[in-house]
Formats: structure tokens, sequence, C-alpha cells
């Protein structure tokens, strides 16, 4: 059977670190029950209990610059000089964001990285930090976002070793498949385990295609994967510049919020921000997916006996409520497969991300103030290089990685994939699908393909927990998906 998550540490306080969010932090800091080094100090003492198991940090940022951060965070409180409803609030961010100021390096998980060196701070990250939030560190992933080998279990990466979920007793099954129910999933598996785990109530991860939202889901935490452009992605290592986006992970919807703002440098007043999350289901029509056609592989997610049964069941359950409370409901609409991303016997998204990842990564790589590898090609022969850490018998492969290197893709066949990848999934997909049941969102379960939906129409997706699994006590979730704004 599960667990809910490991014991909490007490501290300052006495704060229940798995359980509280963001803003009830702030209420009691508002209140001086304690201060935000106080809170520091005990997130800190939580990473320092459970990380030796979780394995979702990659590494803390150095307690001098922390303490003084935040100490001058707490005399700007104490002057009445709030920078925003996040000030003094710690955050982890996912190890692919540059952050030089702090004394971290960027690794993406890969030791080949593990020297590098940025020239500047990501622009989220000097975002966060004009905010008020506490970067306490960098969390594990997918070595280099899911982008080097096929079939990798998700949430393993060289540096960081494998990340286990809070709440399942004897951590990943290593007969499991890639995404099984005994997965974190990926590649943020370290920014969702941590939350979840109470090391910090957010988190700042990276989606191309289900990153964010497939770990927040087994994680029980709300995420949204933006509207690609909304969040600048600059500092950040780059798979596909047509996918990637960095966003929020968070305990409630209102913590969501006030992050999504930050991120996408939206800046609100505290009362104005509060009102904006008023609203109610009879304003918003809805379309759901069928559960039964709507899934991962078993390729990707090994059958356990009872448990599809379940997530399906609570689905539909979950689709009951919401069909009492919506404007408008549409059951199991006819959204267009992902198997029609096909052409030319290709996967278009898998054409356009070879290419990508080549002349992204390299670019990124090249512009470091110190690197050890300054291209795909260096990274690769790295690993060849020191196969005994990068390539060890239970995680061999850089297949992805190799035939991104390799490509002798033409020009106009990957614009021809790209244009097809954007046609299938807006206008034969979520733009028919909105216009032809007038509808407002799209509804449908985890671990299933609208999450490449939302990368090949570059759409937002949201992730909203939704139950636990008896079999192993693993949250699962639901997605929504909409065709314009910021979700």
């Amino acid at each position: 059977m599960g667990q809910r998550a490991p014991t909490s540490t007490k501290g300052a306080g006495a704060v229940n670190l798995l359980t509280i969010d963001a803003k009830g932090l702030q209420s009691l800091l508002a209140h001086g029950n304690f201060t935000s080094l106080d809170l520091v100090r005990q997130c800190l003492a939580q990473i320092q209990q459970h990380d030796g198991n979780l394995h979702a940090m990659i590494k803390t940022t150095p307690i001098q610059i922390l303490e003084e951060t935040t100490r001058s965070l707490d005399r700007e409180r104490a002057a009445g000089k709030l920078r925003g409803p996040l000030h003094g609030i710690p955050i982890l961010v996912k190890d692919i964001v540059n952050t030089p100021t702090l004394g971290l390096p960027t690794t993406a998980g890969s030791f080949a990285l593990l020297g590098s060196k940025a020239r500047e701070n990501a622009k989220i990250v000097d975002r966060l930090i004009a905010a008020g939030l506490i970067i306490l560190g960098k969390t594990n992933l997918s070595e280099f976002s899911n982008s080097r080998g096929t079939f990798m279990p998700s949430g393993w990466s060289a540096v960081g070793g494998q990340v286990q979920s809070a709440y399942i007793v004897g951590g990943v099954d290593p007969n499991d498949s890639k995404d099984g129910h005994s997965s974190p999933s990926g590649s943020s598996s370290g920014s969702a385990v941590g939350v979840s785990a109470g090391y910090a109530p957010l988190a700042i991860g990276t989606e191309m295609d289900g990153s964010l939202v497939c770990p927040a889901g087994r994680a029980a935490l709300y995420t949204i994967k933006p509207t690609i452009g909304l969040v600048p992605q600059e500092g950040i290592v780059p798979i596909s510049h047509h996918f990637d986006t960095a966003g929020p992970m968070a305990k409630s919807v209102h913590d969501l919020a006030a992050l999504l703002d930050v991120l996408a440098a939206r800046p609100r007043s505290v009362e104005s921000f509060t009102a904006n999350l008023t609203g109610s289901w009879s304003d918003i029509s809805v379309a759901v997916l069928d559960p039964d056609k709507w899934k991962f592989p078993e390729t990707w997610v090994k059958p356990v006996d009872g448990a599809e049964a379940q997530i399906n069941r609570e689905i539909r359950q979950a689709y009951d409520v919401i069909k009492s409370k919506a404007k408008r409901f549409v059951n199991n609409v006819d959204l267009i497969s992902i198997d029609n991303f096909v052409l030319d016997g290709e996967f278009s998204e898998g054409v356009v991300v070879t290419v990508d990842l080549k002349k992204n990564l390299n670019t990124y790589l090249e512009n470091l103030e110190e690197s050890e590898v300054r291209s795909l090609a260096d990274v690769i022969n790295y690993n060849l290089k020191h196969a005994d850490i990068k390539l060890p018998p239970h995680h061999p492969r850089q297949d992805l990685s190799i035939d991104s290197q390799n490509n002798s893709i033409a020009p106009e066949v990957y614009e021809r994939h790209l244009q097809h990848l954007r046609h299938v999934a807006r206008d034969r997909g979520v733009e028919r699908v909105l216009e032809t049941y007038a509808v407002d969102v799209i509804l449908g379960p985890t671990d299933s393909g609208l999450t490449s939906m939302a990368a090949a129409g570059a759409y937002p997706l949201c992730a909203m927990p939704l139950s636990y699994l008896d079999y192993n006590g693993r949250p699962f979730a639901v997605f929504g998906h909409r065709g314009t704004g910021p979700g």
C-alpha cells in the first residue's frame, strides 16, 4: 500500500510543511509567527531528512547566500515593504535553469555540465528574486529533459540518481515501464516531488511534452504548461524553441496563479490578484475525452490489475460532477488522435525535435562562460569517455542525442513536418472541437496524448489533482486544455 508523504520535520512555528501552501505561510509570516529565515531553515531540515531517499534535489543554494537573502527580505517585511504575495516564500528550481548568482551550476543532470557556469541568470530567475522568492536550490530531473535516450526511466539523471515518489513505499520498481505506476514521471520529477515532500511550497519545472503536467499529476499538485512564449526561455537549457516552456508547480490554485504572474511579469496588487481568482463552473462550457481511448500505451505505463479501472472510474465520476455544474457539457468528444501527427511515415513532433535539439543545445553551450562541453557532439563523446557513470547498464542509451547529432533532415522537410503538426493540432484538433461544440475547455486524463496535442499546437495545459490509486497510493489527475490564452 502507499503512503501520503514523509513525516514532516517540525521547527519554528511548528508548521506542517507537507500540507501548508504559500498563501498559508504568507499569513503566518505576516502575523509574526516566524520569519522567512526560520522557514528556510525548516525547509532545509526537511530536505536533509528525506532527500537521501527521494533524490529530488541536485544541490541546495549555499547557506551564506540563503541567509543573507532571507535576512534582507525579513528586514523589508519588518519595514512594511512587501514585493508581492510571494515575498519571503521558498521555491525550488529545475536544474536546467541558469542560476550563477546563487553559486550553483546548471547541470541538466549531466556530469558533462557539472563544472559549467552561465554568464547570467535565466530571466525567470531574476523575476523570482525581484518578487521576493527565496530559491532554495536546484531539483533533479530526467537527464537533459528526457532528450538523451529512448525509454529511459523518468526522473533519472547521472548527477542526481533516480527521483522517488514521496507517496510510494519501496520507490521505483526496476521492472516497471518508463512511466509506470511506481514512477514519479518526468522530466520535472524533482520539482514535483520536492513540493509534495515539503521541501518548499512552490517549484519551477519545464515542459516540452508532458514534463510539467505528468509529474505534477503523480505528486497531487496543480501546474500549468503556459502558452508557448508567455514565459521567457532565455537562460534555460533547451530542447525545442517551438515546444519548450517553464511553468509553476504548487499545492493550490491561488499559489499557482500567483507564481505564474511572476514568471509572466504580470504585476498585480494582492487585492486585484485575489479578486481575479473568483469564478464559477457555471460560466464555463466543457468537453471531455473518453479515458478508455485517451491513455499512454502499455509500453509506457505497464498495466496493473485494478489500477486502470479505478482511474477511469474516478475520472468519469469527476466528469459527472463537472456536468452538473458547467454551463455546457459534451461527453466523449471526438478530438483527433495524435496518430495523425504522422507524415510520410514519420512522427512529425519527433522530426522537429531531432533538428531543434542539436541547433538549440549547441547555441546554449557555446554561450556559457565556462564549460567542458560546447556542443551536443561534445556531450555524446563525454558520455562515451565516462561510460561507467554516464551510460551504466541500467541507463545505457543516448540514441536520441545521437540521432539529433547525425540528422540530415532538409530544411523544407523540417518545415513541412512543423506545419503538419500545427495544422493537425490546431485546425483539425483543438480549434475544431472548441468551435464545433461551443466549449471553452477540453478535459481529459493525465498520462494521455493531450500532452502532445498541447506541444504540437503551442497550447496551454493544466493538471489538477484528482485521487490516489488503491494499488500503491500514487496520485493521479486530470488535464485541462484551452485553445488560447495562458490557461
